[in-house]
């Protein structure tokens, strides 16, 4: 962890919000695209989104908010150009008691093969240095830990295999509990 996240505008808290997308997403959603990439886009460049993407099959997608207070993330929900098109169905938001940045941002619509692995830490600690390591070593983009000893990690594979195997020999983290998903970071 670096801290207490901020904005210019004081301290913040990320949220992890899982939507779950309608079932003609695939098949509606390229229309409106190119509005909610530049949407997110401006909120990453405002400070209010970390990243986001879906996950390859379509049935979900995955947007890390940086906001002021639920009002704030519950505002950008309703706002946001999926959301008001249809194509996300329910949203489940989680917010981060402690979050390690991105050490280094993609571009936009990239489309970087990634994995998102979530369960429970056996330890914290250990788990919260791991994590940094592979940071640097270019594995882990970014992540962390939810009040309820629970941590999700975003890794640098598309294989969650390989993902999991780099997550679990860094340290802290339960092999029985980790769920994988396929994850396209789009920015």
């Amino acid at each position: 962890m670096r801290g207490t996240p901020w904005r210019e505008d004081g301290p913040v808290t990320i949220y992890h919000v899982r939507f779950t997308c309608a079932p003609d997403y695939m098949a509606r959603r390229l229309p409106f695209r190119p509005a909610h990439l530049k949407q997110l886009a401006s909120l990453r460049e405002q400070g209010r989104v970390v990243a986001g993407g879906p996950e390859p099959d379509g049935t979900a997608a995955h947007i890390f908010y940086r906001v002021a207070d639920l009002t704030e993330l519950a505002r950008l929900l309703e706002e946001n150009e999926f959301n008001r098109a249809g194509l996300f169905v329910e949203s489940h938001p989680r917010a981060f008691t402690e979050f390690l940045e991105p050490l280094e941002l993609p571009p936009v619509d990239v489309g970087l093969g990634a994995t998102i692995l979530e369960g429970v830490t056996a330890d914290r600690t250990p788990a919260r240095a791991g994590f940094g390591a592979l940071q640097r070593q270019k594995r882990a983009a970014f992540g962390g830990f939810f009040d309820d000893d629970r941590g999700l990690a975003v890794m640098r594979s598309a294989s969650p295999d390989e993902a999991t195997a780099w997550l679990i020999e860094a340290g802290g983290w339960s092999r029985v509990s980790l769920t994988a998903h396929a994850w396209s970071q789009t920015l």
